[in-house]
């Protein structure tokens, strides 16, 4: 299998993690991808043109064996623990499932957020819309606050859990440039989370976690190498 990821490892990839924690390492070639990003300042789609496997263009994408690409991270996520019966991170009993997959949506849709403002950030100084910001900034304090209240619960680790640890670590981080947010920019999700805070501190400390959280990628990252990969996975088609 190759999974075409970004290989930014200053956020918790969800991807990434599950490979680890279902012992998925070896049986996985990461494909770094760069679908909107050229050193040369040209349109990088050209050199990383991951459209012809995902009509999107947008990471992660999972390539099997026979050449089949699957997109969009919680399909990615839930075919790789399909893959091996121990520690199944998506629940099998029915109750927990749902309540996994409800935290697996809140982790991803906060994630979603910040990725919003993180854009929004990167626009020439004087052009940002600080309506957006004031749009998303609730939506995210208020998701914060659910997840105060659910990591409390003393459940095992699973799915959900990991869509928080992306969830957190992108939107809490650097990468939304919180400094230039208009509408909150004192904003700090530790403030009155306790709970949260002690579980994620906790949670950054799991293996599958340190394994790649903000070590570079050691591996080739060229067009080259992307293309190779590429040709690689359509050739396997029938």
């Amino acid at each position: 299998m190759k999974l075409f990821y970004s290989p930014f490892h200053g956020f918790i990839h969800k991807s990434l993690v599950v490979i680890e924690e279902k012992g998925l390492t070896d049986q996985v070639t990461l494909v770094p991808t760069f679908p909107f990003r050229n050193p040369q300042g040209d349109d990088c789609r050209d050199l990383y043109p991951l459209t012809e496997l995902n009509p999107l263009g947008k990471v992660p994408t999972l390539a099997l064996a026979d050449g089949t690409a699957l997109y969009g991270s919680q399909v990615v996520v839930e075919y790789l623990d399909s893959l091996a019966d121990q520690t199944r991170l998506f629940p099998s009993d029915p109750a927990k499932r749902w309540d996994a997959l409800r935290r697996l949506a809140l982790g991803d849709t906060l994630f979603e957020l910040g990725v919003q403002m993180s854009i929004e950030g990167r626009i020439p100084p004087g052009e940002p819309r600080p309506g957006l910001y004031a749009w998303l900034q609730p939506k995210i304090q208020a998701a914060f606050d659910v997840l105060e209240q659910d990591v409390g619960q003393g459940r095992g680790f699973d799915i959900g859990d990991v869509g928080f640890l992306q969830g957190i670590s992108y939107t809490g981080g650097s990468y939304t440039l919180r400094e230039e947010d208009p509408a909150y920019p004192t904003f700090d999700w530790r403030k009155g989370r306790p709970q949260l805070v002690a579980w994620y501190e906790t949670m950054i400390e799991r293996p599958s976690v340190q394994k790649y959280l903000n070590k570079p990628f050691e591996g080739d990252m060229s067009p080259e190498f992307f293309r190779q990969q590429l040709a690689e996975v359509l050739a396997a088609r029938p």
